[in-house]
């Protein structure tokens, strides 16, 4: 009996040992993954805020109307660069509210200047010159710091994972303090400087979140509805606990999950009123697709269906290596609903759902008061340029920018210019163009349309 059990027991080990030791490769392999991301992000940043403050820099001394149009453009694009750049970066134990601001604002009065002031014919006031001057300044001191975090990071090969590690496992010390010191050290630089006054209607409005239904949850409770998600949508879950707290517009619970016979986690935040699936995100290692673009939609759109997300249609598809990003919208009497979108990230070797984001959906969604248009769809598509290949119309209530809490009746134009596909959103009052989308890659503008 003895003779056998050896045996066996030498096979049973070396089975445990392969399975541990590819499980072990597979989080090693997540994790330079993204350390790698997290790496690019934060080095990105730092040289959109040198260009920033470059261009800043050029739109001040130039005399040329043209060039000082160009600049302002750049600026624009690349504070926008900044603001998503800045996001990818995992340090959310540090709060860079004015530090995101003052990059908002940038782009914020660039755009501004650009969309009002007739740059051909006149020059910069000496109130725009003034401001472009301040934030001159505001952005050489933060670009400064930014450039003193990457060469320690450089010389130290300091790791980004390890600070989300210890965002995650609240307690847990870092080896080292650099990155998030030296982040802390910019926004409270930035805090020391006297908040900008604006003219009226000059920076863009973030709506504020409508009250969201339900009374206070409790921690256990967050834990408890996480569990339940994700049981219903990835089988059953062995371990589940809170990861983070935070505040905000809407404060929330983060619930880190793990699946029976795997230590990858599933994170799941989890709204402190209402206790609302706000988001869900899935670390694993993706494979070759095995499933096409139709497929992963039908997937996205039963996810949906499942957590009584009805009545949404699909208006945007974007794609990365080996998984799809699906957007939908809500519609109301036929009329999409752009400020409502939620998203589905489908994983194309499995059809699995690896994140969803209904964050603008529970912070906007509301029974509204639509007008009707005044100008008719044959008038819209009948002034189009001829050049412009008109394929699809619908109508859409589309954000406006520069006004609280309002949104814009539009007629959607999609269609395209010889390859390059575009979307026109024209007022559906007015006539004129509200806002032009450009489809192809590189992608542009803040609004996700497909």
């Amino acid at each position: 009996m003895r003779k056998i059990l050896i045996p066996i027991l030498t096979v049973a080990l070396l089975v445990t040992g392969y399975f541990a030791y590819n499980q072990y490769r597979a989080n090693e392999d997540l994790m330079r993954r993204a350390e790698s991301q997290y790496q690019r992000s934060f080095h990105e940043l730092v040289f959109n805020v040198d260009t920033i403050n470059s261009q800043l820099a050029q739109t001040l001394i130039s005399s040329s109307p043209e060039q000082v149009m160009l600049s302002l453009t750049n600026l624009w694009r690349e504070s926008f660069a900044a603001n998503s750049n800045l996001g990818g970066i995992p340090i959310s134990m540090v709060e860079l509210d004015k530090t995101d601001k003052l990059i908002n604002d940038i782009a914020e009065y660039s755009y501004y200047i650009l969309k009002t002031n007739n740059l051909q014919k006149q020059k910069l006031t000496s109130k725009e010159w003034d401001k472009l001057q301040e934030f001159y300044e505001r952005s050489k001191v933060v670009r400064n710091e930014l450039q003193s975090v990457e060469a320690a990071v450089l010389d130290r090969d300091l790791s980004f994972v390890e600070v989300e590690t210890v965002v995650m496992r609240r307690g847990q010390d870092l080896a080292d303090n650099t990155i998030v010191d030296g982040f802390r050290i910019i926004e409270d630089k930035v805090k020391a400087f006297p908040d900008l006054q604006f003219d009226e209607g000059v920076q863009k409005i973030e709506p504020e979140p409508r009250p969201i239904a339900g009374k206070e949850i409790s921690e256990e409770e967050a834990v408890a509805i996480a569990k339940e998600f994700m049981n219903n949508h990835d089988g059953p879950i062995t371990k589940a606990e809170i990861s983070f707290s935070a505040e905000g517009k809407i404060p929330i619970f983060g619930v880190r999950t793990f699946k029976e016979g795997q230590d990858i986690p599933t994170y799941i935040e989890v709204t402190k009123k209402g206790g609302h699936v706000i988001q869900m995100y899935m670390e694993r290692s993706i494979k070759e697709a095995n499933i096409d673009f139709q497929a992963a939609e039908e997937n996205a759109q039963d996810f949906l269906k499942e957590h009584n997300l009805t009545g949404m249609e699909l208006v945007d598809i974007d794609t990365d290596t080996n998984t799809a990003v699906f957007t939908f919208v809500p519609t109301e009497k036929q009329i999409r609903l752009y400020s409502d979108m939620v998203k589905t990230h489908v994983a194309l070797d499995t059809g699995q759902i690896i994140s969803f984001d209904q964050t603008s959906y529970l912070a906007y969604h509301h029974e509204r008061t639509i007008p009707a248009p005044t100008i008719a769809e044959e008038q819209v598509t009948g002034s189009m340029n001829s050049n412009f290949e008109v394929q699809q119309v619908n109508l859409a209530m589309v954000p406006e920018e520069f006004k609280e809490n309002q949104e814009v009746l539009c007629y959607e134009v999609r269609g395209k210019m010889k390859e390059e596909k575009f979307i026109l959103f024209i007022n559906a009052d007015t006539g004129e163009d509200f806002r032009i989308v450009r489809l192809t890659k590189p992608r542009e503008f803040e609004i996700t349309v497909r």
